[in-house]
């Protein structure tokens, strides 16, 4: 069973993207688009939120921060 839940785009962006996030039972979001009943972007999402899900749960998207090994 999901979960549709209305959400904002995380970005600092001045239009802030009205997100409607189907969720799964594990808590993971599995699909976004954008929400209809917002009065400013009206269902549209911009470039960076569009492909966001892809982003966000990538196998080689960095988690921890780096450590330098070698001479800087």
């Amino acid at each position: 069973m999901s979960t549709t839940i209305r959400a904002v785009c995380p970005h600092d962006c001045p239009d802030t993207c009205g997100m409607l996030v189907t969720v799964d039972d594990a808590g993971q979001a599995v699909k976004l688009r954008g929400d209809p009943d917002h009065p400013f972007t009206r269902g549209f999402l911009c470039q960076k939120v569009t492909r966001y899900l892809e982003r966000v749960y990538h196998p080689d998207r960095l988690k921890y921060p780096m450590i330098r090994t070698g001479p800087r």
